[in-house]
């Protein structure tokens, strides 16, 4: 399935190779409507999830992979726009677990999933097929709720303010990238879909008056990532 690209450029991402992860015991036989991988892409090699083809969903912000199945869109909102689009765009009909992923699971340093340690989490504990699932690699807020991120118009409370409509915890947010974390349908629709749509709104609105860089989206997404867990987790 394609849908026409944005001709937006933005700077390369480090670009890893892996093989691919062995398939684990627990998807033997189950279906996509079961168990679903949601790829964010740009320019990452995603040969990491070959053995996963018939469970992978790749969104494409970059240039067309061969032989791979993709649905294409704009490059703006970063990777937090990516997952609330599936999420919105699949609410009535989400597998029962999905697992949101990066195009590559390495470019984070502080957040790396391999087959075996050393690493902050094993790649088989996303796998799973569970409504409730809610597998992610915690972290605390690194910094303090009332600073602004890269000079942004708000800072941390009046965003998390704004999206939540309730004040910020006053002990230390727990957050957790949404695109190394697996969420079963029944975690994910804790929120109704009108949070998500307000998400995707957030990340898409002009900035300034102007129509946001891809500075600003990655600033939105820096923002999103702290507060997303809170939707579920914490809700």
């Amino acid at each position: 399935m394609k849908t026409t690209s944005s001709t937006s450029s933005a700077p390369p991402k480090t670009v890893t190779k892996k093989l691919s992860y062995d398939m684990v015991d627990a998807l033997k036989h189950a279906t996509k409507k079961d168990f679903e991988i949601v790829i964010a892409r740009y320019d990452e090699d995603i040969t990491w999830s070959d053995n996963y083809k018939e469970f992978r969903t790749v969104y494409n912000k970059g240039d067309p992979i061969d032989n791979v199945e993709t649905i294409d869109l704009p490059n703006e909102g970063d990777l937090i726009h990516t997952i609330v689009t599936h999420i919105i765009q699949n609410y009535d009909n989400l597998a029962t677990t999905t697992f949101f992923a990066q195009g590559s699971l390495q470019n984070n340093k502080d957040c790396i999933i391999k087959e075996q340690k050393p690493c902050h989490r094993i790649f088989s504990d996303f796998i799973v097929v569970d409504p409730n699932a809610c597998v992610y690699i915690k972290r605390y807020f690194p910094c303090k709720q009332h600073d602004a991120h890269n000079n942004y118009d708000f800072t941390f409370t009046e965003v998390y303010e704004r999206i939540f409509e309730r004040p910020v915890p006053p002990e230390r947010l727990v957050w957790a990238l949404w695109t190394n974390t697996s969420l079963g349908r029944d975690v994910i629709r804790k929120r109704p879909k009108e949070f998500y749509e307000k998400i995707k709104e957030f990340c898409l609105e002009p900035y300034r008056d102007e129509p946001p860089t891809q500075s600003i989206f990655r600033t939105r997404n820096t923002y999103m990532e702290r507060f997303l867990i809170h939707a579920v987790e914490f809700p």
